[in-house]
């Protein structure tokens, strides 16, 4: 079974209170609960939406389909029914009751037929947490009570299609994307965290800042907060920051700086739309491009996205420890639908690797230190600020091995092919038959998918009984594991089409996976695309 349910109002109506109720009990009983939200950046009179999809399986779908649309106000009703298909609505505007927060929680639970009594508990546990007065609370039970009457007899035959097993099994977690990320650094021992508030970033530092073991800065601007990353780095310390949107571009020199020094650090780069007023709170995946070369000449930064609640949460730890072991910038490509979205998660399934970083050196008896020594692996030798006979200066000048300034051709030369067959050493270590850079779902079929992010909820939904589709997911971007292009010329034969999926215009995937898997001549005619661009994250009827 599975049902959608949304809450719409004014941004001042505190609409997601409902929401979040709902869904902590939900998961709570083990329900898979997807939950996301739409907000324009008008703070104030705009309409939100808090929208949850509800399956006794586990099984996520994201749909245009509306079964429950409880509004606040008309103009909800007026404006997202040009957008969604709306299968019942209610507005409560004419209503009588003191919250209409509360009494559109309680519409809500009528709904799944869970007793008052169970509903009563929860929000006295969250009253509680809110440390709201008797008074209040007990305003708050009496517009649950006083609607039942009222639901009962304007949803009753609504009410009845709804037949959810009721075995509770093991409780699962609403977490959304961000709070999962921040949750492993911490679990990372991570020191040190940088940033500048920018939606749909900012609600990583709610998370961060109950955590006493982390160092937190706010800055003026991101390139102040890439920078205190770096220097953060430079003492040992596990640091990241975080950004979206152009304001990625205020960090662009100092992940060329992470190059050259080898001072190295982790971006997380949140996708938004853009620009005006009223768009960047909405979801978009503009830029991997960016991301991509978001550094001067030839060597990139190490580029991962996440597909999963689970992998958001994984990577995050990926991104930590490649970043230390390989003395490279990495740069964790997300979007806004995965920073602001939540899902009922299984703790159980978040399976962070162990922390691993490059060894340094001690103590030496003479100052003979060589911070970029060429080795056989290609990344150098390390040591922290104090460690006697072993001081460097971090340069952004080209520089021989000791460190000093040095534009000598052969050592140039020597310093580039440094820094550049880092990366072989990556591959060949990363690029195993125990972990593969990209998923394949359904490898014998001939018609198939090709995406990133969590876009693939939606493909997957839809080709869970279709044999003859499939579903490639690319989460690493640079360096690109060109075991798929093996896999793909191995299996032209078999392929009949190729299908692009993505929240661009620009087809930024599709080209860079044409160019590193080769795709060309006959591939021509079997590639196709599915773009999106319009504000709105893939829905499950938008995969055709």
């Amino acid at each position: 079974m599975q049902v959608s349910i949304w809450f719409s109002g004014p941004a001042w109506s505190w609409v997601n209170t409902s929401w979040l109720l709902l869904a902590e009990v939900l998961a709570n009983k083990w329900y898979t609960v997807y939950g996301d939200k739409e907000y324009a950046s008008v703070i104030k009179w705009e309409n939100n939406c808090f929208f949850l999809y509800i399956s006794d399986k586990d099984e996520i779908f994201i749909s245009k389909k509306i079964d429950y649309f409880l509004a606040y106000d008309e103009y909800a009703i007026e404006k997202n029914q040009k957008i969604y298909d709306i299968e019942n609505s209610f507005m409560f505007k004419n209503e009588k009751c003191t919250y209409k927060n509360t009494f559109a929680f309680w519409a809500a639970i009528r709904v799944f037929w869970i007793s008052l009594e169970e509903w009563k508990q929860v929000l006295e546990e969250q009253f509680k947490k809110k440390n709201l007065t008797k008074e209040k609370m007990d305003i708050n039970f009496t517009d649950l009570e006083n609607w039942y009457d009222y639901i009962m007899q304007c949803w009753w035959e609504a009410c009845k299609i709804i037949h959810f097993n009721k075995t509770i099994w093991e409780k699962r977690h609403f977490m959304f994307g961000n709070e999962l990320i921040a949750k492993w650094w911490i679990a990372a021992w991570l020191d040190f965290y940088a940033a500048y508030p920018m939606t749909p970033a900012s609600s990583i530092i709610d998370e961060v800042i109950k955590e006493d073991k982390v160092t937190f800065y706010q800055w003026e601007d991101e390139i102040a907060v890439s920078m205190a990353m770096l220097w953060a780095k430079f003492a040992w310390k596990r640091a990241m920051c975080w950004t979206s949107w152009w304001w990625f571009a205020l960090m662009t020199e100092s992940i060329w700086f992470s190059n050259q020094a080898e001072i190295w650090g982790v971006y997380i780069l949140s996708q938004r739309d853009w620009p005006s007023t009223g768009t960047p709170t909405f979801t978009a995946q503009w830029d991997l491009n960016y991301a991509l070369n978001a550094s001067f000449w030839d060597t990139k930064p190490i580029v991962f996205a996440p597909s999963t609640f689970e992998e958001a949460y994984n990577f995050t730890g990926l991104a930590l420890n490649r970043s230390d072991q390989y003395q490279h910038p990495v740069i964790m490509l997300v979007d806004k639908q995965l920073s602001e979205s939540y899902l009922s998660i299984n703790q159980k399934t978040l399976k962070s690797e162990e922390i691993k970083r490059w060894d340094l050196i001690n103590n030496q008896k003479e100052d003979t230190f060589k911070r970029y020594q060429i080795t056989e692996n290609w990344i150098s030798p390390y040591s922290i600020p104090w460690t006697e006979n072993t001081s460097f200066i971090t340069t952004s000048y080209e520089h021989d091995e000791y460190w000093f300034t040095n534009e000598e051709p052969n050592t140039k030369k020597e310093m580039m092919d440094k820094r550049l067959r880092k990366i072989n050493t990556f591959i060949g270590k990363e690029f195993n038959d125990n972990f593969y850079w990209y998923e394949i779902i359904n490898p014998s079929a001939k018609t198939f998918y090709i995406t990133m992010g969590i876009n693939r909820y939606p493909i997957e939904n839809f080709i869970r009984d279709k044999k003859e589709l499939w579903l490639i997911i690319i989460k690493c971007f640079y360096p690109f594991d060109k075991r798929l292009k093996d896999f793909l010329n191995n299996n032209n034969e078999n392929i009949e089409k190729l299908i692009f999926v993505e929240m661009n215009q620009s087809w930024i995937l599709e080209d860079l996976v044409r160019k590193e898997c080769e795709l060309y001549n006959d591939w021509n005619t079997k590639i196709n695309h599915q773009r999106k661009y319009n504000l709105y994250p893939i829905f499950d009827e938008d995969i055709i």
